[in-house]
């Protein structure tokens, strides 16, 4: 954490995964100034009074014109050089055949802790 508030101060972050402690981290790295960042889960804790949370899903939050200069950076700038640089991995995912019939299975996996990442089900698969 240390090493990322030498790199600020920022403008505007993001939390894509919206939980408590990343969001608590973003709160953390816009001070002393503090700044907004965006989240895609609200949060049910306070922030500093300098630190504001834009509580939408992404794309809408980047889709407003009072968020024009971000979304131009992150469109023209950030998306095209990570992806160019490889520097951003993939959400690790497994597959389940089965179609439909093995969404019940892998609901009670994801609830029971058994997969890490994401499951793909293709509901037309037989």
């Amino acid at each position: 954490m240390e090493r990322l508030q030498t790199l600020g101060p920022y403008k505007y972050l993001i939390t894509a995964s919206g939980d408590p402690a990343s969001q608590k981290a973003l709160a953390s790295l816009l001070q002393p100034k503090g700044g907004s960042y965006a989240s895609v889960l609200g949060g049910d804790f306070e922030l500093p009074a300098n630190v504001k949370r834009a509580y939408a899903a992404f794309s809408q939050a980047a889709q407003s014109d009072e968020n024009a200069e971000f979304r131009t950076w992150w469109y023209r700038e950030y998306v095209p050089k990570v992806l160019n640089e490889e520097s951003v991995q993939p959400v690790s995912f497994t597959k389940r055949s089965g179609g439909l019939t093995a969404l019940q299975e892998a609901s009670k996996d994801v609830v029971d802790g058994k997969v890490r990442g994401k499951i793909v089900v293709n509901p037309q698969e037989d």
